[in-house]
């Protein structure tokens, strides 16, 4: 039973007066589901005995899932829904009705290790499910968009972007790029099939990609490959490499979930030495990311005594081995300045190459084991199939941007990263209600799941 309240205002606020008891309304009574489901002890209440009566911040913690779940997109379009229906504010446990500043108080000045500890609880009751199982684990990343005036292209701002001058609603935010894929125009049957009879008929489909600056954050986030659910997160600034992220998101994820991982998955942008070490050495799992070509040399030729060629053909004259940033090298250099008797053979360079005149030619060869080297190739059957796992981190990202995570309404660093592990909670908050309710095929589809709670009686 509910009652349906009269908004009266007081000193504390407009408080709610019950007016009439009425049975619950359908539309709400899967909110109530879920938050029922949802624990939020981590977050004290408040302990006021004088004075103006105080907000309970889970009551505004609640409201903000609700924004999500509702896929609201700006905090005063909630205000305005809370007004307009005082029930939303009784389901999640609130006598008075909040302002939008309290919401933006609330993200601003809770501390996210609060917010953090509510999300590792409902990992945890996925893991006790087996729901979440940590066999296969991605890593990816989306870029989170400042709400600044140089993020609209509408609008002219002197060096707009400029790395040195920050934004001023938001001194936190960072310069940084991203991929955008345009698609094409919509057209009419007529207009295509005219555009088909000419040269170039492929330039109707295509989607061309383009990189586009903006100032803001990126949120990074290790989803469980299995089934497609974010188990860690962190949002730094935009600025910071991608590369760099990702010992420090998995130290974090277990330093409290013990996991056993079969294989890690990642895109080529970590292919890097000390990544794939790290999986194999401290992770005792299986690296799966595709070879990043930028470093890798084409045409390397070697002779049957293990030695490097050069473009003329010549085999190259070893010079002695090295360490370079604790990796064992071999140098080798052109024959023909550094050996008298194959000088007499070929006093120059046969091909002429410019290096000749100004030392030689050398090169490197490693000596000790390579990680990258070692690394299963992109054209194997086993690396294909597992590697299709890593598109379940894609969805799990289009999940969370439907909850408008990468466009934030508020400013700083504190506040977006608020922003973002509701985001991450409200994806949770639907599989542990799945579980909960015995639907667990609908753990990962939110207006499923509630189309079925909204339809119990």
């Amino acid at each position: 039973m509910l009652k349906t309240y009269e908004l009266v205002k007081t000193t504390g606020g407009t408080k709610m007066y019950p007016k009439q008891d009425l049975l619950f309304p359908t539309n709400l009574k899967q909110y109530e589901i879920i938050f029922d489901n949802l624990d939020l002890s981590a977050i004290p209440e408040p302990h006021q005995l004088t004075g103006r009566p105080a907000f309970s911040d889970r009551g505004i913690c609640r409201l903000l899932i609700y924004k999500n779940l509702r896929s609201i997109i700006t905090l005063t379009e909630l205000d305005t829904e809370v007004h307009d229906n005082s029930a939303i504010a009784y389901i999640c446990g609130l006598e008075f009705i909040p302002s939008r500043r309290r919401y933006e108080d609330f993200l601003h000045n809770t501390p996210n290790q609060l917010l953090q500890e509510i999300r590792r609880k409902q990992i945890g009751t996925l893991v006790s499910a087996g729901i979440i199982t940590g066999k296969f684990l991605s890593i990816d990343a989306t870029p989170v968009i400042a709400n600044v005036k140089e993020n609209n292209p509408k609008v002219f701002v002197t060096g707009k972007f400029n790395k040195h001058k920050f934004p001023k609603n938001d001194s936190d935010a960072r310069l940084s790029v991203m991929i955008v894929q345009n698609a094409p125009k919509k057209q009419n049957k007529k207009e295509q099939k005219s555009k088909q009879l000419e040269l170039f008929p492929t330039a109707i489909k295509s989607k061309k990609k383009q990189i586009q600056f903006f100032w803001g954050y990126r949120n990074y986030t290790v989803f469980d490959s299995l089934s497609e659910l974010p188990v860690s997160e962190t949002t730094v600034q935009a600025n910071i490499a991608e590369s760099k992220m990702f010992i420090p998101c998995f130290k974090n994820l277990f330093r409290y979930f013990k996991f056993k991982p079969t294989g890690i998955l990642a895109d080529a942008i970590h292919d890097a030495e000390y990544i794939r070490k790290y999986i194999r050495k401290k992770l005792r799992a299986k690296d799966f990311i595709p070879i990043n070509p930028r470093s890798t040399k084409q045409e390397i030729k070697f002779s049957p005594y293990n030695t490097r060629v050069c473009i003329a053909g010549f085999e190259m004259y070893p010079w002695g081995k090295f360490k370079d940033r604790g990796k064992l090298r071999r140098k080798f250099v052109c024959p023909i300045l550094n050996l008298k008797w194959f000088a007499k053979k070929f006093p120059a360079c046969p091909v002429n190459h410019p290096k000749f005149y100004h030392g030689g030619c050398y090169a490197y060869t490693r000596l000790d084991k390579s990680y990258r080297q070692s690394a299963l190739t992109s054209k194997s059957p086993y690396f294909k199939k597992i590697y299709k796992l890593q598109s379940g981190s894609e969805r799990g990202f289009s999940r969370l941007l439907q909850l408008y995570m990468q466009h934030p309404t508020v400013t700083g660093l504190n506040a977006v990263t608020n922003h973002c592990t509701l985001a991450h909670i409200t994806v949770l908050a639907i599989a542990v209600a799945a579980v909960k309710t015995n639907n667990p095929e609908k753990i990962r589809f939110i207006k499923g799941l509630l189309k079925i709670l909204a339809s119990r009686r």
